[in-house]
């Protein structure tokens, strides 16, 4: 009975640790990372993109990916717009299948296929890419980052496995946004005329 107890539970912890293991599509600033980024007005800030797996998936560890594919909607939700103006590949990706971008979409998308000289992309965190964005005006941009074609596998492994079916399930898109605040010194010159209108205000009052 106790031996069939812990097989059970044996069981359970690993369906839990597989039923846990994901890839996603993960961004960073060179700083910090996540899915909220703030910089100054007047700023050009470089994103970083990579994809990632969580233990126990090891299909990236154990092979190296051999191609990928991105593509990203962008539009200001508040404010002005950030604008792209540089977008790269990865140097792993030897051959940069898309990497153009316009005021609204951004592509991201190679294949490794020199992985002799250009090493492999391996590992449980892998760099896919980046883009410069100048933020000239407040305002927040949100990105919505999803399948470059959902008729055709991009992010394929050195073992042919297609990971598109794991990274997209049921239709999943990968979101960050970054807002461009306005420098400290424009912000204490706001304050400081705030507070001359409002001591204006009170003198007509009394």
């Amino acid at each position: 009975m106790k031996t069939q107890l812990i097989a059970l539970l044996t069981s359970l912890i690993l369906f839990a640790a597989n039923a846990s293991a994901d890839i996603v599509v993960t961004f960073s600033d060179g700083s910090t990372s996540g899915t909220e980024f703030f910089a100054t007005t007047g700023e050009t800030v470089t994103m970083f993109v990579s994809v990632e797996e969580t233990f126990p998936n090891s299909e990236m560890t154990d092979n190296f990916l051999i191609g990928f594919g991105l593509r990203a909607d962008y539009a200001a939700v508040s404010g002005a717009a950030a604008t792209i103006i540089n977008n790269s590949v990865d140097a792993a990706f030897d051959t940069t299948t898309d990497a153009s971008f316009t005021g609204s979409q951004l592509n991201l998308a190679g294949i490794d296929i020199d992985f002799a000289s250009n090493g492999f992309p391996q590992g449980p965190t892998i760099l896919l890419g980046e883009f410069d964005l100048l933020l000239s005006s407040p305002g927040t941009t949100h990105f919505n980052f999803g399948d470059y074609d959902s008729a055709l596998d991009d992010f394929v492994t050195s073992s042919s496995e297609k990971l598109d079916g794991i990274i997209f399930s049921n239709g999943r898109t990968f979101d960050f946004s970054i807002t461009a605040v306005p420098e400290p010194s424009a912000i204490s010159l706001l304050t400081t005329f705030g507070m001359v209108a409002l001591a204006r205000r009170r003198k007509k009052s009394a």
